[in-house]
């Protein structure tokens, strides 16, 4: 009997079942499911190599469609924010639309051409162009109060925005559509009908965060020309173009690649001044 015991214990669906229990005991049911969906996915592989693209220095586009880069800890913090059952519950109509916009990162702003312009508010009102931060790399990401990735994203990005010179290295936040709003960890937040809405929930970001915050009014024009994700990054170089882009903002990747930059044109300064 002792035998038997010993052998259905040792049993990989009995031990599978087991953890399931003891997971679902300790977290629930919607975090597993997310949980799950994610490391099944897991990160993309990303070279930080970079590439000459025409005489400019370019990186490898990054697309993952789930933020594979987390740890477990952010995971599950991402995890128990968002109503896990409603984002995998769509209609076939739901999800096709879906999949439509998150495709547009594919296709808008590739790497190795010039980024396209836009003239934002900030959340104090002034106005900032892309184009008036040229001889400067920008560096910016997507961001709202409901969208967990972009959360975990803008204290991570605390540390990047106070390393660099603005003389050198430009850093800051577009503010744009929620993602999450009425869900488990915003049950107080709710979908932006205005600009005068969204520009109040980024005022409410820009009180938990130094990093600037531009407001992408509620058109969404700027979401539209960059790629329709709720948490992409961008670096633009000094003549404004684009060299990286990525589906989900990663702060490691986007301070390997400014380094990179930054290198290359020292490396530019030194041929310039050294003798023939």
């Amino acid at each position: 009997m002792k035998r038997k015991l010993l052998v259905v214990m040792k049993n990989k669906w009995f031990l599978g079942a087991v953890l399931a229990i003891a997971a679902l005991g300790t977290f629930g049911s919607q975090e597993i499911i997310y949980m799950a969906r994610q490391y099944m996915a897991g990160d993309v592989p990303w070279s930080p190599a970079p590439k000459d693209l025409n005489g400019r220095v370019v990186f490898e586009e990054h697309y993952s469609m789930h933020p594979g880069h987390y740890t477990f800890a952010e995971k599950l913090g991402i995890a128990t924010k968002v109503d896990v059952k409603k984002m995998f519950g769509k209609s076939p109509a739901e999800r096709k639309k879906a999949f439509a916009e998150f495709s547009t990162i594919r296709t808008q702003s590739p790497v190795g051409v010039l980024a396209p312009d836009f003239e934002l508010k900030t959340t104090t009102g002034e106005t900032v162009r892309l184009s008036d931060k040229r001889g400067r790399i920008a560096v910016f990401m997507f961001v709202a109060m409901t969208c967990p990735p972009a959360r975990t994203q803008v204290e991570l990005w605390k540390g990047l925005y106070e390393k660099y010179d603005t003389n050198d290295v430009e850093i800051f936040f577009v503010y744009s559509r929620e993602r999450h709003a009425g869900e488990r960890g915003y049950p107080e937040f709710k979908e932006t009908k205005t600009t005068s809405d969204r520009v109040a929930y980024a005022k409410m970001l820009s009180k938990i965060t130094a990093v600037p915050i531009v407001v992408d009014p509620i058109d969404e024009p700027t979401l539209k020309d960059y790629g329709m994700v709720p948490n992409a990054a961008f670096i633009i170089d000094k003549d404004g173009f684009v060299v990286f882009k990525s589906q989900w903002a990663d702060v490691r990747k986007i301070e390997r690649a400014v380094q990179q930059l930054l290198f290359a044109e020292e490396q530019k300064k030194q041929l310039k001044i050294s003798p023939s």
